[in-house]
């Protein structure tokens, strides 16, 4: 019996260009970038689904806490990418701060979010039907959906931060990938073995 070989698959180009070669190091560390394309589309995906009950079922914490979410994750890539002197702050251990404190907010969004689902039957400007009655395009799988998804939310940012604390346990609050400086000189060794 032959075995058969799948096709090898090839990542996208845009995914490609935050990956470059190992000799490479990244301005963001690896799993920092991983986990922030995991969680971008979980924040907008909720922001719509939130916005079809204008907030009303989370008490208007899930679709601001989305937009915050996104102003992080942007915030992250946005510093870790700034090239930078070694003398200037690197600001990762404030990252690292925003990120607990971001992934605490999302939990009290989830249980917020819960308790809003479990009493919705006792308080009526939380039911699905009135807000449907008022002309707002929710449903009950919509107000599951929230919960799903600020549970996804809660772990993929807390997630980050114990990643971004683990990072700075191991390396210090200035890891070595996250300063443009180190990786400039990197990349000039890497041009002089090539030219040799």
């Amino acid at each position: 019996m032959q075995s058969m070989i799948l096709p090898r698959v090839e990542l996208p180009a845009f995914v490609k260009a935050q990956f470059p070669p190992e000799t490479e190091p990244l301005p963001v560390p690896r799993s920092i970038v991983l986990i922030t394309l995991a969680s971008v589309p979980g924040a907008c995906a909720l922001f719509i689904v939130s916005m079809l009950d204008l907030g009303y079922l989370s008490m208007r914490l899930n679709p601001c806490i989305c937009i915050y979410t996104l102003l992080y994750h942007v915030g992250v890539v946005f510093i870790g990418r700034r090239r930078r002197t070694p003398e200037a702050p690197s600001y990762f251990s404030t990252i690292v701060f925003c990120g607990y404190l971001l992934a605490f907010i999302w939990f009290v969004a989830l249980i917020v979010t819960i308790v809003v689902l479990a009493t919705s039957d006792h308080t009526p400007y939380y039911q699905v039907v009135w807000l449907q009655q008022h002309g707002l395009p929710v449903t009950v799988h919509s107000q599951r959906a929230q919960v799903f998804l600020t549970l996804y939310e809660t772990i993929a940012v807390g997630g980050m931060a114990l990643k971004a604390h683990s990072i700075v346990h191991h390396e210090g609050p200035d890891p070595h990938d996250w300063r443009y400086m180190e990786r400039e000189k990197v990349h000039k060794h890497y041009a002089l073995l090539v030219a040799n």
